[in-house]
């Protein structure tokens, strides 16, 4: 018992991204005027450092588009000056739900250190997820002095360094393998979320941008074709019947070249940039667009 509250104490007092998160989102969201969103696409491919306005990027390593809602209404009260919210629909994202993936360990996260609730009473411990692997993070923090940290300031993913050469062509199957699966009841589920969100930014006067990111042709030419149509389908009539959303699809922009990913379907450092650059070209554009429709 006492050695279970212990390393619970302990556990929790380690400095982690999603309390950089929503700390920084508690005591910084009246700077706030552009919020990125998303899964690990948005979170190691946009640095908020190349945007123009305030920005900051709220996105991270698996995190479904329902953790995306919530994440914002918890923290509307915080973003009173939001114009813009950046969410990635990627191939898999309208499908799946992080409560229902092989990650879901993670939503332990949310529950503690956003204050989320998710429904499961194991997500308000750490010492129930990954027992062997919380002692070992332990002994890193404690003993090796390692840092868990992994976002810049503004919320930006930074890679560690790989410990091998990654193969492109074996990383794009098994992603593609991984990220397919139609799935209608997730799908009606996150049309709805996707609506709410476009519901709550209307009333705000927020602009939403959806964009699917670019991926390396390994990881492309491996996706299955009905689940890809559907989600563009979807995505251009949701922007064609909703003012207050724009839709881009950047998969196959052919200015991210190999030189720009990190694996088959996520972006380094000179990718994020790119894509970074390219957002706020974007954003730039909407902002022009809404001011002169109003």
């Amino acid at each position: 018992m006492v050695f279970g509250a212990s390393a619970e104490f302990l556990l929790r007092h380690i400095p982690n991204d999603y309390e950089l998160k929503n700390n920084y989102l508690t005591m910084h969201g009246k700077e706030i005027t552009i919020l990125f969103l998303g899964s690990s696409h948005a979170f190691y491919g946009v640095n908020p450092a190349y945007v123009k306005e305030k920005s900051f990027n709220a996105a991270y390593v698996s995190q479904s588009l329902d953790l995306d809602e919530k994440i914002l209404e918890k923290h509307s009260g915080d973003l009173t000056n939001l114009k813009l919210i950046a969410i990635p629909i990627s191939y898999f994202s309208l499908f799946s739900s992080l409560k229902d993936n092989e990650e879901s360990w993670r939503l332990k996260n949310y529950e503690i250190y956003y204050g989320i609730r998710t429904g499961d009473l194991s997500n308000h411990f750490e010492i129930f997820s990954k027992f062997e692997q919380n002692m070992y993070k332990l002994y890193l923090y404690l003993i090796k002095k390692n840092s868990f940290i992994s976002s810049s300031n503004l919320g930006w993913g930074i890679y560690k360094k790989p410990e091998h050469k990654i193969d492109f062509l074996m990383a794009g199957i098994e992603a593609a393998k991984r990220h397919s699966g139609m799935d209608n009841e997730h799908l009606a589920k996150n049309k709805a979320i996707l609506e709410h969100m476009i519901s709550f930014a209307k009333q705000r006067h927020i602009q939403i941008l959806f964009y699917t990111p670019p991926a390396y042709i390994t990881y492309i030419e491996h996706l299955n074709a009905k689940q890809l149509n559907q989600t563009t389908h979807l995505m251009v009539d949701l922007a064609a019947h909703c003012h207050n959303v724009t839709y881009v699809n950047l998969l196959k922009d052919n200015s991210f070249q190999f030189s720009d990913f990190h694996d088959a379907d996520h972006l380094n450092t000179l990718g994020a940039k790119k894509l970074s650059i390219e957002l706020d070209a974007l954003i730039h554009h909407i902002h022009l667009t809404a001011n002169n429709l109003n």
